[in-house]
């Protein structure tokens, strides 16, 4: 819209109102908006008026009118003082309309079914037709195409139009969709082992992102170490990844470490809550891992004396394993004991030669293992004590 600045200067209670602007009417194409502006010493607060009545809300100092009629304004001092009113403006509109405002090229996403109805542009009862000048006119319901101009013209109550109309180009290609993976680096981890699972949040369209929120809640099976986020911040209390800004393209990264705990809820799911713009495919918005923890545990202090208690070197569930391998290292890094397919028998003897040994039985103190449990995982690796 043609906008207008008209300067209204008056002084509060104790002086006169007094105008630096003669124009004192103003005559602009329908559709236009003026642009009032008082100045006034010592003032706090104002208040408008048309035709003699009070404009509500209107208390700025500037007041944007667009609507014929006879304006006028009073003002407020700290003191709570009232100006005399200033001089009337008064608005009237020519017959001639302008054409509507709005951007001439607007972004819109096939999967939507956006509709005519759907393009922005401001001005009073908007027609669009399907060329610049006369061609066919269409309904709000017209499915939008790519590609195509639609022309948009300005009327007033008595149906006459704006002269020219506004141009609009429509694309169909802004379908904005993020992407939300879930992984964890351990998916059979042992009870009191710690796993990380990694949270990948991908931009998958050509256009930023504002504002992302990721729900990503650890749950009760699992026990809280530390985080780390690429970008933006994560309440580990609240579960919420906020991400302020995703570039076209962008991938944005949580890292969350835990220790398994013996019970609770292991299945973990991170989805979408909100993105500036709206995302347009649900279908990667979430993301779920379940890990299964492993039955096994290893006892750290056996003592092989005959007695018949805890004499072997125990691993719970090893039997779920028969593919494992045990490998016994001494302070020194040698091996003192190897076996494939472990079973709960070791006493502490050494079954490898030229290791320290009294009648083949290694003497107490601390070793170290490394169990590699041959169905792909990491090897488990740690300490135990010999007593004798």
């Amino acid at each position: 819209m043609n906008v207008r600045i008209l300067f209204v200067t008056f002084f509060c209670c104790w002086q006169f109102v007094v105008a630096q602007d003669n124009s004192d009417f103003i005559v602009v194409p329908f559709g236009s908006k003026v642009m009032l502006t008082a100045t006034s010493e010592g003032a706090v607060s104002y208040q408008w008026y048309r035709n003699g009545a009070v404009l509500e809300g209107a208390v700025e100092e500037v007041y944007k009118a667009d609507t014929e009629g006879d304006y006028s304004v009073i003002s407020f001092n700290s003191d709570g003082c009232q100006s005399f009113f200033s001089q009337t403006v008064t608005i009237r509109f020519s017959e001639r309309l302008l054409p509507p405002s709005g951007q001439k090229e607007q972004f819109f996403c096939a999967a939507d079914s956006p509709l005519i109805a759907d393009i922005e542009v401001t001005g009073n009862n908007i027609v669009w037709y399907d060329s610049p000048d006369e061609g066919q006119k269409l309904s709000a319901d017209t499915l939008l195409e790519d590609g195509v101009t639609y022309y948009a013209a300005q009327t007033s109550g008595e149906e006459v139009e704006s002269e020219e109309r506004l141009g609009v180009t429509v694309r169909l290609d802004y379908c904005p969709d993020l992407g939300v993976n879930k992984s964890v680096d351990e998916m059979n981890p042992r009870i009191g082992q710690e796993v990380i699972f990694t949270l990948a949040v991908e931009n998958t369209h050509w256009a930023p992102l504002q504002n992302v929120v990721i729900s990503d809640k650890l749950p009760s099976g699992f026990d809280y170490r530390w985080h780390q986020a690429d970008k933006g911040s994560y309440d580990i209390s609240s579960g919420y990844w906020q991400i302020p800004h995703l570039d076209s393209w962008e991938t944005a990264e949580l890292n969350i470490r835990a220790e398994v705990l013996p019970q609770g809820e292991y299945r973990y799911a991170a989805w979408l809550e909100t993105s500036e713009p709206e995302d347009t495919a649900e279908w990667n918005n979430l993301s779920t891992v379940e890990i299964e923890p492993s039955c096994l545990k290893i006892y750290n202090l056996f003592s092989p004396n005959g007695d018949g208690i805890n004499d072997v070197f125990r691993i719970d569930c090893i039997e779920k394993y028969p593919d494992n391998t045990l490998e016994v290292f001494n302070r020194y890094g040698n091996t003192v004991f190897r076996q494939k397919g472990y079973d709960n028998t070791w006493q502490g003897e050494s079954n490898v030669k030229n290791t320290i040994s009294r009648n083949g039985q290694l003497p107490a103190g601390t070793y170290y293992y490394v169990l590699s449990l041959g169905n792909g995982t990491r090897s488990v690796t740690g300490w135990l004590f010999i007593m004798r």
